[in-house]
């Protein structure tokens, strides 16, 4: 004769309960967060890094203007590290031009396209000119 005992359980079947998985969803999901977040701050420090060498450039530009009566000629930003030959009161503005923080040179135009007498520009990380990666000096 058998018996049944009343409130015996089915082994345990291996697996994960839904709050397990739920909990696991939660927590990659955070881990995502917190590396999307850290590379638009990467992104955010290389526009500050860009905006302020455009100020530097820009304020170098106008220092060259004071002492020479006008900004060099358009595409020319290496006069500030080297004489064109054509400036009567020329000393050297900067050592080096830098690049900017995506490895491109920086640009400069005389006059603007944005309404400024001169503009400095960089094309930002998609190395594409005239689109809303540029960091100029109209922004600042």
């Amino acid at each position: 004769m058998s018996m049944k005992k009343t409130g015996q359980r089915k082994p345990s079947q291996a697996g994960f309960s839904l709050t397990e998985l739920m909990i696991v969803i939660v927590i990659i999901g955070i881990l995502l967060g917190l590396v999307f977040s850290n590379l638009n701050v990467m992104g955010d420090a290389q526009n500050l890094k860009a905006k302020k060498e455009v100020g530097d450039l820009k304020i170098k530009l106008e220092m060259y203007r004071a002492d020479n009566g006008t900004f060099p000629a358009s595409g020319s930003l290496n006069a500030l590290v080297n004489n064109p030959g054509n400036a009567p009161r020329w000393r050297q503005y900067m050592k080096e031009l830098p690049k900017d923080p995506w490895g491109n040179d920086y640009r400069y135009l005389n006059p603007g396209t944005h309404g400024d007498e001169m503009e400095v520009y960089s094309i930002g990380p998609d190395k594409r000119e005239g689109n809303e990666d540029d960091v100029g000096s109209w922004q600042l």
